[in-house]
């Protein structure tokens, strides 16, 4: 049986981490989830970009991700 606690290699070359992980996301996996956001937030919106900035300062969770997860001591 797998060890549930190791990460899992896939023949497609990622690396599947486990569910406990402590892995961090990628700076630039929190800007692309904010950035999927923005454009749903906009199609939401009808297209009215201000009502969408203002609903992306709510909803957006990429700066507070980030910095929970690179703490400075």
């Amino acid at each position: 049986m797998a060890d549930p606690q190791k990460a899992k290699d896939n023949e497609d070359g990622t690396i599947e981490e486990p569910e406990n992980s402590t892995v961090d996301d990628w700076f630039g996996q929190n800007a692309a989830r904010d950035a999927d956001l923005a454009d749903e937030l906009v199609a939401a919106e009808g297209g009215d970009e201000s009502a969408a900035a203002e609903r992306f300062e709510r909803e957006a969770q990429g700066q507070e991700k980030y910095k929970a997860g690179h703490r400075r001591s």
